[in-house]
């Protein structure tokens, strides 16, 4: 049996070998502050040579944290090999350190042992790292210095630049890269021809989509799950989700079984889209197929289902992920959609009792989960609830952020409590949070509908000196000046908004509008309306109501109906309110032939609060009323 060395004579070879280490390492490499955890190593290379050596100073690497692996590479120069190299090489491009990565490959390239030279692997790692960087340039460039110093590129090397080159959005650099791989003798795999594809799909080039199928099918090479799923992932995200269903459709013909990330991907598309039921169907389509839904495919759903209120599907979702045949553990982004959407429709204790639900099965409450409560409580007007949960979420280690004052705040405005609004405006100043527009136009309106307009006015030019104003800040201050007949501030705000740069937009133009009807100025108010269309707004239900009445109240009923036949001809559908005040001003000036006599009185409409179109409409007046030229229809 070989005798061990004596512990003694251990420490004499660490303490020799690692002093040379400085000198004879590159600069690039620190020297390691003690011998001492070069000893082990010295131990085994001499007692079981230099690849035992290397093999366990390897292992090693990989565990130790990026510095210390660094040091102790410095301190081993007889015993690190190119693996040795590669794993600290990684661990630096992981971290993001591409100077030291850099500087390490120059001092690998120093090594006087070939084996501890740089080779296709320490290249590949640190254009890999160049790439994440979007530093495809340089990538290149390294791959050219290896090239010049014998070291041949592999199909991994080349994968690494085609990719990289793809996301910095340069695919024809990326085609000549595969041209000359081919011209190398390199064969590309599936890979390869994922990145380009991938390449063409971000830069919308589609018609070249094909051609790298051709080209794939000519070499033989079979697109994979992995590959089509990233084309499904593409099209979707520009929007082509029937094409996405055809690539779908061409796994199959092939024998490809989509996996949970291709489902995923396309329920998610037609989620967006709003086609929750077909999102649905593929939901049942994955479970026929033997693909099990994991819990980014049921929260895709309830996201879906949560987004068109379809609530009680959603919680028959959460309760099947939760007590179904196959238990798939709901995190806080499943109950978090859930009790958004059941905030939105104002059932809160259902969203209460899903939140103790997330408490029974250790899934803690985030800021999202208080803020959906909160506003779903100041929703319903529970001040009191809603508060109770601000303590909470403050005495839970969390704090509130820019969007839970936003909730308070618009609150509390869209209550009228204009002093609770200013307090939380007040408060987060305090927490160092910078209100924005989107802070202080919901107490702007508020202000501006309770006929407070010196407050607005200040609280406007203190939203002046803090943010840029944009059209809604404006309108809504126009909108105050209107309500309180004071023109001449309507005017000089109309005068500051063009100064910026502003254009008004459809709500400025129809409040301009109404305005202007109320004060029975009808020609200013008809060329508001000029302006308008021709600015390309088209005028809603909402103009169209202030009109009818201002000439109405004049007693200007071919004017009223002129306005019925122009909404007709833009397609504008009539609500309850319309109807009502079409039927009243027509009916109202009808003195003398009674010719509106038998003008229906839409109650069955008007009662269930339901909108018909101008064309139905006109079809009841062209019946009631033989004076309206039918040829108008």
């Amino acid at each position: 049996m070989r005798k061990r060395p004596e512990p003694r004579l251990v420490r004499a070879l660490a303490t020799t070998s690692a002093a040379p280490a400085t000198a004879s390492a590159s600069p690039h490499l620190p020297a390691s502050r003690s011998p001492r955890p070069a000893a082990p190593f010295l131990a085994v290379l001499h007692r079981r040579g230099r690849a035992d050596a290397a093999a366990l100073l390897n292992r090693r690497l990989r565990a130790l944290p990026c510095a210390e692996a660094r040091a102790l590479l410095s301190a081993l120069p007889d015993v690190r090999d190119a693996v040795s190299y590669n794993t600290v090489l990684a661990a630096l491009c992981r971290r993001g350190d591409l100077r030291g990565a850099l500087a390490l490959l120059r001092g690998m390239a120093e090594e006087p042992r070939p084996g501890s030279r740089p080779n296709a692997v320490t290249y590949t790692t640190v254009m890999r790292g160049l790439c994440a960087e979007r530093r495809a340039d340089e990538a290149v460039a390294l791959l050219r210095s290896m090239q010049a110093r014998g070291v041949r590129a592999d199909v991994v090397t080349y994968g690494t630049l085609v990719r990289g080159l793809c996301d910095a959005a340069e695919v024809d650099r990326a085609a000549e890269l595969l041209d000359e791989m081919l011209e190398g003798g390199i064969e590309p795999n599936v890979v390869v021809y994922s990145c380009l594809l991938h390449g063409y799909c971000k830069s919308g080039r589609w018609q070249d989509v094909g051609k790298v199928f051709e080209e794939m099918t000519r070499r033989g090479i079979e697109p994979d799950v992995v590959m089509l799923t990233g084309l499904i992932n593409n099209l979707c995200k520009a929007g082509k989700t029937e094409n996405a269903a055809k690539v779908m459709d061409m796994m199959a013909e092939r024998g490809l079984v989509p996996n949970v990330v291709t489902y995923n991907v396309l329920i998610n598309s037609l989620c967006k889209e709003g086609s929750v039921r077909e999102a649905m169907s593929m939901r049942k389509e994955m479970e026929e197929k033997g693909v099990a839904p994991d819990v980014v495919t049921y929260n895709t759903l309830i996201t879906g289902l949560c987004g068109v209120l379809e609530m009680d599907e959603a919680m028959w979702l959460l309760e099947e992920m939760i007590q179904g045949e196959r238990v798939v553990e709901p995190d806080v982004t499943t109950f978090n959609s859930v009790i958004h959407g059941l905030c939105k429709i104002g059932r809160m204790r259902q969203a209460i009792q899903v939140r103790d639900m997330m408490a029974e099965r250790g899934c803690m409450c985030n800021l999202v989960t208080y803020n959906y409560l909160i506003g779903g409580f100041l929703r319903v007007h529970k001040i009191k609830m809603a508060m109770k949960l601000m303590d909470e979420l403050t005495s839970s280690g969390l704090e509130p952020d820019s969007f839970t004052y936003s909730i308070l705040i618009n609150g509390f405005s869209k209550m009228w409590q204009v002093e609770h609004a200013e307090k939380f405006l007040c408060t987060m100043r305090q927490h160092g949070i910078k209100p924005e527009l989107f802070h202080y136009v919901p107490v702007l309106a508020a202000m501006c509908q309770q006929g407070m307009m010196e407050q607005a006015m200040s609280l406007f030019n203190e939203m002046n000196k803090n943010c840029t104003l944009d059209v809604v800040a404006y309108t809504t201050i126009i909108h105050g000046a209107c309500k309180s007949g004071d023109m001449k501030m309507v005017k000089q705000l109309l005068n500051d908004m063009l100064d910026e740069g502003l254009t008004p937009d459809a709500v400025t133009y129809s409040t301009l509008i109404n305005m202007f009807a109320k004060l029975g100025d009808l020609g200013e108010a008809e060329k508001v309306l000029k302006q308008m269309t021709a600015s390309g707004f088209l005028p809603d239900v909402a103009v169209f109501d202030s009109l009818i009445r201002g000439y109405s109240a004049k007693g200007q009923t071919n004017k009223a109906l002129e306005l019925i036949h122009e909404m007709r001809t833009k397609n504008v559908a009539l609500d309850p309110k319309i109807i009502s005040t079409i039927v009243a001003s027509l009916r109202a000036n009808n003195e003398d032939k009674k010719l509106l006599a038998g003008l229906p009185d839409f109650s069955k409409e008007l009662l269930e609060g339901n909108a018909i179109s101008p064309e139905e409409f006109m079809k009841s007046l062209y019946k009631s009323c033989a004076t309206l030229e039918p040829g108008v229809a």
